[in-house]
């Protein structure tokens, strides 16, 4: 108790002692003329405008960000609609049995599957291929995983 009691003491002798500096400081310069104290205003002013500019372009970063990730989430919602250029239809939802594929073989389930035209033929497509690495699964003796990847 004694010693919050003595540092507050402390702070405050030094908080009082730097305001009078401060004064004294602010009278010597005040001596200059009219000609200094404006010089101090608009620079203090241009630093205000620097620092108000700063703090806008963070906002309009953090807003773009915030709006390219809403986007990005829009996207993967929407089924076989909106897909990212490049990305075959229903592929933002994995591959049932990625951990049993090599990466040769995920390509070409992509782009197979990319290039079925109906939801019927897709839903074929993806049923056989279920049926193959459930079999690929119990001869390895591993669970078939659905991969992002």
């Amino acid at each position: 108790m004694k010693t919050r009691t003595a540092l507050s003491a402390l702070v405050a002798a030094t908080l009082i002692t730097t305001s009078f500096a401060a004064i004294a400081q602010g009278q010597q310069q005040g001596g200059r003329g009219q000609q200094g104290g404006q010089q101090g205003g608009q620079q203090y002013q241009q630093q205000r405008q620097a620092e108000r500019s700063a703090t806008q372009e963070r906002a309009q970063d953090r807003e773009r960000v915030q709006t390219r990730e809403q986007d990005r989430a829009r996207v993967h919602q929407q089924d076989g609609t909106g897909t990212p250029a490049g990305q075959a239809k229903g592929a933002g939802n994995g591959i049932y049995g990625g951990n049993l594929m090599t990466v040769e073989e995920r390509n070409q389930y992509r782009q197979q599957l990319g290039g079925l035209k109906t939801e019927q033929e897709r839903s074929q497509f993806q049923a056989q291929h279920r049926e193959q690495m459930q079999l690929r699964a119990k001869e390895k003796g591993v669970a078939a995983e659905v991969t992002g990847e």
